[in-house]
This record gives structure tokens, C-alpha cells and sequence, in this order.
């Protein structure tokens, strides 16, 4: 039996299921994988007398981690970006693996604490399967379960706050303002949600995915993110309507051009298995040329789910350190390869189909004035809604799907239709995605 001292940094809600988790499972964890974890020290800000440390020392100073000489593994729960970033870097640099959950870090530093592993000694690693999806072992499945394929496309809802609130409008009929509301009595969004409902913590994600799917640099910046705050009850009614449901997605997807990467609201034909995905759970489509889709779903955040998902980096590290001469899974670590790199398009030349909502006027020729302007950009219509007005008002809906078409396209066309003088108020446009 190897002996194992895990060094863990932070004591909030990941790194408390990892010691609940050890509690109740360490020693079937050390029949299956042959390593016995120790939790040898812990670091944080304050200690927590109602936590468990399992016998582990405590100090408020995140280097004793790495100069203990007891501590083999160093586990980042601290959240937030510099300090963690800095106990990642100069971990590595002394030649201990790392394992962490921490989205942020690895998505705008990803190439810089890369280097460092390079440049590490051989017992180095850095591992973050529990940065992307929670529980679901999405990372070790493109780098490794599927590393023989060509990616086609990865296609996600990550993040559960956005999937619950969404859902809510879907099954109640609750506008948005509400949804959010309950998302925060229940816990599943923050009392400022903007990390959430803005897209951030969705393209964190992606970009990660986005990385080690199509080797490309750790850049947050490159992605196109929109939240959800634009979504309506009446636009989830108009797309159940045309048999389709709305979902935040995250989509990385290989064109002849380059890479689309971006992340926002999108239609999903129902009988699709990501748009039957609902509540807080998150779910990745990964279409590769050898395995077809494949589709990965699961708890998305929560302590015990993410500290399943850091344990299972643990126990991968902990495999390598036991074989004399390993290199702790540095090259395979998931690396970007440069030299494969493509670029990453700008969102107008992204394609999708739209969906168009257009406030308009009850006249006749309304519908064949913007179905010119559509034409004239070579946009050309799927499906197409035009009810009659509530009584006593004068204003109705135009709702239009419209062919797959390139991104430019689509906004010189909306300018056209929002200045028409029929149109009385700013037009919603939500993207489509069939996932073929």
C-alpha cells in the first residue's frame, strides 16, 4: 500500500466533502487504486473546530504546503485567482503535483502554469477534471477516453444556475426576474448571480474544453459570451411552439474556416437528449470522428460532487507517483499542442440558424417587408409565427426561425428590420443549434 499525504488548501465547501469523503470511503479508495490518502496538512484562512480535519496539522500559511516534506499531493480549494495561482505555480516549481477545481485559474493562466509544469521536475502535475462539470468526468474522457478521435464539436450546458433558472421558465412559466429569485432562496445562485447569469462562469469553462478539445491556448478572451438575462417567458413559448426548448450552451466547434468558440442562450429541437436536460444538472455533447456523440451528464457543482471529481485527480496523481522513473502524467496532461493550433473566428463569422422576435405593428405588409430585408442579406426563412393581436392592443409579435447563415449576415439584416417604421421595439435574436 502506497502512503499518500495530501496537503489541502482551503476549508470551504469542496475541500469539507473531500474530508467527508475520505471519512466515508478511504478505505475502499485504497483497495481499488492501492494508494492509502493521508490528509497530512491543511491551510487556510481560519480553522473550523466543526470540521473534521482527520488528524491533519493546520496552519493559516499556504507555502507549508509545499515545504512539507510529508505533503506528496497539494489539493487548490481556495477559490479566486492570485493566491490560488500562486500556490499552483510555485508547486509545481517544487516538484509537487497539484490538483484543483478552480475554473478561473486554469482558464486565464492555463498557459502560464503549463510552462511551469514543463520546466518542473518529473514528479510535477497539475490536474482539474473538478474545474469543468462538476462531477461528470468530461477532461479524463477527451484526454484520454477519447484521445484517439478528431473533435467535431463540444457542446455543453455548464452551468446549473442558468440551466435551473431556464428550466424554471420552461415547466412554470415564470418570468426571468422570478426564476432568479427562487434560484437564490434555493441556494443554486449567488446574491450577486452576475458570475452566472452573465455567462462567465460558463465560459471559464468552455475555454478549458476549448483548449484540450482543439488545441488551442488557454484564452479566455477569445470567447463570445452572452448571459441569459435577455431570455422572456415569451420566448420560451414561442420556442416550444416550433419544438424547440432554450438552454445556455457552451459551443466549441471545428468549421472549415478555424473555431467557433462562444457561449449564450440557444433553441435545441426538443427530442434532443441536451434539451432534455433540466434543474441544476449539467450535461457535455462531444461529437468526434471516430466515436460519433457521446454525451456525458451529471451533478454540476455541489461539495460532494466536485470533491468526487478532485479525488479522482488524486487518485490518478497518486497512481503515477507509486511507479518508479513516471513522469506523473506531464506530457499527457493536456498540454495545447502549438504547432496543431487553429484560430479562433470572431463571432460574426460564426453560423448558426436565428430565432427573431419583432415587436411590429397590426398592418398589412409587415411580414413581407422584413422577409425582404431577410432576403436581401440571403437569409432565407424555416418557420415563421404571426398571430392576431390581444384585444384592444395594436401591436403583435412577428416570430421568425430562420436557415443556418453566417453570424454578419443576420445583424446587417436586423438593422434593415429595426428601422422599419413598423417595428416598434428592439428585436430578440436567439441563436439556434440542431447539433448534427
Amino acid at each position: 500500500m502506497n502512503d499518500i499525504g495530501l496537503g489541502i488548501a482551503g476549508l470551504g465547501t469542496v475541500a469539507q466533502g473531500v474530508l467527508q469523503i475520505l471519512s466515508n470511503n478511504g478505505a475502499a479508495i485504497a483497495q481499488r487504486s492501492g494508494c492509502q490518502l493521508r490528509v497530512q496538512r491543511i491551510a487556510s484562512r481560519s480553522a473550523r473546530d466543526e470540521v473534521d480535519m482527520l488528524g491533519a496539522q493546520f496552519s493559516t500559511n499556504l507555502q507549508d504546503l509545499i515545504e512539507d516534506p510529508q505533503v506528496d499531493i497539494v489539493l487548490e480549494l481556495i477559490g479566486g485567482e492570485d493566491a490560488a495561482k500562486d500556490l499552483i505555480h510555485n508547486a509545481l516549481l517544487a516538484g509537487k503535483p497539484v490538483v484543483t477545481a478552480n475554473k478561473a485559474v486554469i482558464a486565464n493562466h492555463g498557459d502560464g502554469l503549463f510552462a511551469a509544469l514543463q520546466a518542473a521536475n518529473e514528479s510535477s502535475d497539475l490536474r482539474f477534471e473538478a474545474a469543468v462539470a462538476g462531477a461528470i468526468p468530461i477532461i479524463s474522457a477527451i484526454r484520454e477516453g477519447l484521445v484517439a478521435n478528431r473533435f467535431e464539436h463540444v457542446v455543453g450546458i455548464i452551468n446549473g444556475t442558468c440551466n435551473y433558472i431556464l428550466t424554471a421558465m420552461q415547466n412554470d412559466g415564470a418570468q426571468f426576474s422570478d426564476a432568479l429569485a427562487t434560484a437564490q432562496e434555493l441556494g443554486y445562485a449567488e446574491a450577486d448571480p452576475g458570475f452566472d447569469i452573465d455567462g462567465i462562469d460558463a465560459a471559464h469553462k468552455l475555454t478549458i474544453l476549448l483548449a484540450l478539445a482543439f488545441d488551442t491556448h488557454f484564452d479566455f478572451s477569445a470567447l463570445h459570451v452572452e448571459g441569459i438575462t435577455a431570455v422572456t417567458a415569451e420566448d420560451i413559448r414561442y420556442a416550444a411552439e416550433l419544438g424547440y426548448r432554450i438552454k445556455h450552451l457552451g459551443i466549441a466547434r471545428r468549421s472549415e474556416d478555424g473555431l467557433e468558440a462562444r457561449v449564450h442562450p440557444a433553441l435545441i429541437p426538443q427530442q434532443q437528449l441536451l434539451a432534455n436536460v433540466d434543474g441544476v444538472l449539467n450535461a457535455v455533447l462531444v461529437k468526434s470522428d471516430a466515436a460519433g456523440h457521446t454525451m456525458f451528464s451529471g451533478p454540476g457543482a455541489g461539495g460532494a460532487a466536485t470533491a468526487s471529481a478532485v479525488l479522482a485527480d488524486v487518485v490518478s496523481v497518486a497512481a503515477s507517483l507509486r511507479k518508479p522513473g513516471a513522469d506523473g502524467g506531464k506530457r499527457t496532461a493536456g498540454a495545447p499542442d502549438r504547432a496543431a493550433e487553429q484560430v479562433v473566428l470572431p463571432i460574426s463569422e460564426a453560423h448558426s440558424g436565428h430565432y427573431l422576435r419583432i415587436p411590429s405593428r397590426d398592418e398589412p405588409g409587415v411580414f413581407a417587408r422584413v422577409a425582404e430585408a431577410l432576403s436581401r442579406h440571403e437569409i432565407s426563412i424555416e418557420a415563421a409565427i404571426q398571430k392576431e393581436p390581444d384585444a384592444g392592443q395594436d401591436v403583435v409579435s412577428i416570430v421568425i426561425l430562420t436557415h443556418t447563415v453566417q453570424e454578419a449576415k443576420v445583424v446587417a439584416a436586423l438593422e434593415e428590420v429595426q428601422d422599419l417604421p413598423q417595428v416598434v421595439g428592439p428585436v430578440a435574436r436567439i441563436r439556434v443549434e440542431t447539433l448534427d
